[in-house]
This record gives C-alpha cells, sequence and structure tokens, in this order.
C-alpha cells in the first residue's frame, strides 16, 4: 500500500478506536461531526481537516449512514493520483468494527461514484461517467442496478462487485431490488415533433375543407 494512503488509514483508526490516551470516538461523536439529524437522514458527510498525518492524501471523508444497521460508516481517502479507497464501519454500541462479511479495505477503483440522480459502484470515474452518458441516452442496455423502492434511487454495479449486502447510497436502505437496464425510447427532436404536429394539423384542415367543398358546394 501506497505509504502516504497507510498512514491516513492508520490515522484514521486511531480516531475512531482512540489510543493509549485518548479514546475513540463514538457514534454520537461522528453524528455531531456530520451534522444528524439536522442535516436529514443520510448518508451524511464530513471531510476530515488538514493534518501532518493526512499530507500524503488529497483528502479523507467520513460517510454516515444512520438508518443502516450495516453499512452505517465509510471512510473514503483519496490518494494523490485522485482514486478512492474505501474502508466500512459499523458501530456495535462500543466501539467500530469492520461489519461481517466486508473486507476492510475495497481498494481503487471500488468506490461509489455519483453521477446525477444514479450511482455507479465499482466503476473507476472515468467509467463511471461514459456509463452515464449511455444510460442518459438509453444505450447501456444489460447493465445491472439496484433500485432502492423506498427513494427510487440507482446504484449500477461492476461485474467484479458483489451486490449483496450493498445498502441505498441515498437513504440507507439494505433492502433493494435487481434490475436490468433494458434502454428508454428515444428522445425526439423538438423541433421535429413540432413540424410533425404542424404537418398534422395541415392535413387535418384540408379534410376539412374538401369535406366542406363536398357538403356546400363550389
Amino acid at each position: 500500500m501506497d505509504p502516504g494512503l497507510e498512514a491516513a488509514f492508520r490515522y484514521v483508526e486511531r480516531l475512531l478506536q482512540g489510543e493509549e490516551n485518548r479514546p475513540g470516538l463514538t457514534v454520537y461523536d461522528v453524528e455531531r461531526l456530520v451534522g444528524y439529524p439536522v442535516r436529514g437522514e443520510g448518508p451524511l458527510s464530513y471531510t476530515l481537516p488538514r493534518t501532518q498525518a493526512l499530507s500524503g492524501v488529497q483528502a479523507v471523508r467520513l460517510y454516515y449512514y444512520p438508518k443502516d444497521p450495516n453499512h452505517q460508516l465509510i471512510v473514503e481517502v483519496e490518494d494523490l493520483e485522485g482514486r478512492r479507497h474505501l474502508r466500512h464501519f459499523r458501530w456495535n454500541g462500543l466501539a467500530w468494527e469492520v461489519p461481517e462479511g466486508r473486507r476492510p479495505d475495497l481498494g481503487p477503483g471500488e468506490g461509489l461514484v455519483q453521477v446525477g440522480e444514479d450511482y455507479f459502484l465499482g466503476f473507476p470515474r472515468e467509467e463511471a461517467l461514459e456509463l452515464a452518458r449511455a444510460v442518459r441516452k438509453g444505450e447501456a442496455l444489460g447493465a445491472k442496478y439496484l433500485l432502492c423502492p423506498r427513494c427510487g434511487a440507482r446504484t449500477f454495479y461492476a461485474p467484479s462487485v458483489r451486490p449483496a449486502g450493498v445498502a441505498c447510497p441515498r437513504c440507507g436502505n439494505p433492502t433493494l431490488l435487481f434490475k436490468t437496464f433494458a434502454g428508454l425510447e428515444p428522445q425526439r427532436d423538438p423541433l421535429e415533433a413540432l413540424a410533425e404536429e404542424q404537418r398534422a394539423l395541415r392535413r387535418a384542415l384540408e379534410e376539412l375543407t374538401a369535406y366542406l367543398k363536398r357538403k356546400l358546394g363550389p
């Protein structure tokens, strides 16, 4: 692991779990940092202030999910090249721990990228943006995603991601629906749609004129 990245993760672990002469952060401390519940039900974020221990990375962010008992806190460390590395933690009532069945470090390229109203899990940012463009055009046929029945958020996930256990990044709902993107109806050009309406109106007027001529004579 990159030395700057490793130092940043050690700093966060000491911050959350405490040291010999300093207690770790409790869930209530984290809630105060991210502004819960004043700022809503999450997910909520807080960027740690710059320190010497974090000089080897660009930023360290805490993402708090107060409504999901299995996915309450994500630590995101952005390295000097802009890659994002994640670790998951859960409050067990006494301390922060890694949820059972989750890898402690997801590594680069497996972070969560938001583009518009959609989320992309397991994609490098460039690929997520490209997929988002394809989704917007209705061309991402066959792409797998998770749909939240509570808030309607869509989370597209890469083939390398195991979607079981993934929670909604918007509302924290752990029960998501598996979906496959089937495309969208192609969007019509507004000018072409207007021209088609005008042609239909012209045809209707011509038919009405012909009918009146037949009934009333020349």
